[in-house]
């Protein structure tokens, strides 16, 4: 149940604030067993180790695991329509390891965090099922893995990831967030995987509103408090330039953060002369809220950039100053490895290659790229679109797929919202 705290704002230097989340990083050596015959749920995979070892981040395409292609070079249809799969694999899998998290974190929640799975995923702890299963094909999975860890202890994680097709939003399958056309219908998990610990209470999400014609900043920080006790929480909001450091405001908050989710509002005023956001001058901020709770610290820090974007009949206007789009695609066309880039520097190369042929604009056509997209855009001044994963001449027809994309425009407006590339 989330509540809305009213919070009492004044102006206060800053003080110097440190994080108590530490992480355990989950890359390397993992086992992994296909379960092509759906076998895995009734034989309690959850929780085994296996013969068969795997790199993560990757995929079982880079692990040569499936069925092998046996096309032969040739300029003919099979080979020419789309990219094809040197190892296709379109079941269950499941990914296990030994994971000892340190045994300082007994008073700590712990949160697994994996940036980019397709599509479904659910998680077992010593074989007992953790709660809930994620299914989103834009945004990070995470599990809240706090009653099932025991601090300083060997313990078997287990994942299955299930990239069996589970909605019909694209028609033969043309999406891009789910597709053989382009990036491949690849079972794995990219990018960042971690267990982080987290305070029992502490800043569950920030989101940030700036406002051009008040040279102002919103900063909507999502409260969660995982005791049965209402906790007095102070928070602190800080607004400097990303780059050059300069300090633009700051103001601090007293609250009562009780069980659950509870939000708090605070607004900066970052001063006449706060510089705005557009591809010449791409300036950014970075807003840090600090939350203390009696000896326990949470800290949060997103990015943003103070930009207002319009249309003015036919025209498009940032800032006051109209602007025209000079773009294309970008399908998720990434033939080496059939999967989006999740570093930063590989957004830096295709964006500077875009802008080497005078573009200022990509459309991430029935996808949504990950977070480094977002944050390489932001940062170069590149304006980006991104979709929803639809490509459907039926749209609506269907009440789960519906709501599945629903869920989806959530999720992405809450994990990408606060960059102004998009």
């Amino acid at each position: 149940m989330k509540n809305t705290l009213i919070a009492w704002l004044f102006c206060l230097p800053f003080a110097s604030c440190t994080s108590s989340v530490t992480q355990m990083d989950l890359s390397g050596q993992w086992t992994v067993c296909l379960d092509s015959t759906d076998v895995g749920m009734d034989a309690s995979f959850g929780g085994k180790l296996f013969d068969t070892s795997i790199t993560l981040p990757g995929t079982t395409d880079e692990a040569h695991l499936g069925t092998k292609c046996t096309l032969k070079p040739a300029l003919e249809k099979p080979q020419l329509l789309h990219l094809t799969r040197a190892y296709s694999y379109v079941d269950p899998a499941w990914y296990s390891r030994e994971i000892q998290v340190p045994s300082d974190w007994e008073e700590k929640d712990c949160i697994l965090h994996l940036e980019r799975v397709l599509w479904d995923t659910q998680v077992w702890i010593d074989g007992q099922k953790v709660e809930g299963h994620e299914e989103s094909l834009t945004t990070p999975h995470e599990y809240d893995l706090t009653p099932y860890i025991q601090p300083g202890k060997k313990q078997v994680l287990t994942v299955r990831v299930d990239n069996r097709k589970r909605y019909d939003m694209s028609v033969n399958d043309l999406a891009h967030a789910y597709t053989d056309a382009t990036q491949v219908k690849w079972n794995g998990i990219l990018g960042d995987m971690y267990i982080k610990a987290v305070e029992k209470t502490r800043i569950e999400s920030l989101q940030l509103y700036p406002d051009v014609a008040s040279r102002t900043v919103k900063a909507v920080v999502s409260v969660y408090n995982s005791s049965s006790q209402t906790a007095p929480v102070n928070l602190s909001l800080q607004v400097k330039g990303k780059d050059d450091s300069k300090s633009y405001a700051s103001v601090e908050a007293q609250a009562e953060a009780v069980k659950g989710y509870s939000t708090v509002e605070l607004t900066c005023q970052l001063g006449d002369n706060a510089p705005l956001w557009d591809e010449f001058n791409p300036y950014l901020y970075d807003a840090s809220v600090e939350l203390v709770s009696g000896k326990s610290t949470s800290l949060t820090t997103e990015t943003f950039g103070l930009r207002d974007i319009r249309h003015e009949e036919n025209k498009l206007v940032l800032n006051d100053k109209p602007i025209f789009l000079r773009g294309t695609l970008e399908c998720c066309i990434f033939p080496l490895t059939g999967t989006p880039p999740t570093d930063e520097a590989s957004w830096e190369k295709l964006y500077a290659s875009a802008r080497e042929y005078g573009m200022n604009h990509l459309r991430f056509h029935s996808w949504c790229p990950p977070e480094a997209a977002f944050n390489v855009a932001d940062e170069m001044g590149f304006y980006v679109q991104v979709e929803l994963p639809v490509w459907s001449v039926t749209l609506g027809k269907d009440f789960a797929t519906v709501e599945f994309l629903r869920a989806e425009a959530k999720r992405i407006s809450k994990e990408y919202g606060n960059n102004y590339s998009s």
